[in-house]
């Protein structure tokens, strides 16, 4: 762990329980301004983050080490992926039965997506043949495509989530709502998640 910058933060006694006790294994950050430029300081991952429930000099704490980091564009969330607690300082583990684990996070419904009536969005994706072939009605699939500065502001202005998209390969597009967007942090590629719509 020697060698590895730390970035520091405020967390709430609740979410730092859930860390510890595995959990919860994404921290969240609001993507703006400030942590942008926090995380551009620390630089890509691995780093370790420091976590401090409070302000006093007592305060309980949990180091961990962050190995990937992405943001959620259509959250506008930074998200810390969390390997493993490396340390904890003034930490009590009775603290945890008032704090019981988090449920897992449930899949996507591919069906419900298109309840609302995704809106438009000008997006367009160029993929392989076989990814646009791989689309099946009410099937997610999930790929990785390079992020450019134009498609980046492009997810900026879409409109809220989920929202229809264009995945296109040669003369052939097929459109998708788009229900992931997950730009890899200090790598310009983003990995997405679309549903075809269902029959």
């Amino acid at each position: 762990m020697h060698g590895l910058k730390t970035l520091v933060a405020n967390i709430q006694r609740e979410w730092l329980a859930r860390i510890l006790d595995g959990s919860k294994k994404i921290e969240y950050r609001d993507a703006t301004d400030y942590w942008l430029s926090r995380l551009d300081r620390v630089g890509p991952p691995p780093f370790l983050l420091r976590l401090i429930n409070g302000m006093r000099t007592d305060a309980p704490e949990a180091t961990l080490l962050v190995n990937r980091v992405d943001i959620d564009m259509l959250a506008g969330q930074i998200r810390l992926h969390l390997a493993r607690v490396v340390e904890t300082v003034g930490w009590n583990p009775e603290w945890h039965q008032k704090y019981p684990a988090l449920a897992p996070e449930p899949p996507v419904d591919s069906v419900s997506v298109f309840d609302g009536r995704p809106a438009q969005s000008r997006i367009r994706l160029t993929v392989s043949s076989d990814l646009l072939a791989s689309l099946a009605p009410g099937k997610s699939v999930t790929f990785s495509h390079p992020l450019t500065q134009e498609l980046y502001e492009q997810f900026v202005e879409a409109p809220e989530a989920p929202y229809l998209v264009w995945v296109e390969a040669g003369d052939r597009a097929v459109q998708v709502a788009l229900v992931e967007a997950y730009d890899r942090g200090f790598e310009d590629v983003a990995d997405l998640t679309v549903v075809a719509r269902p029959e």
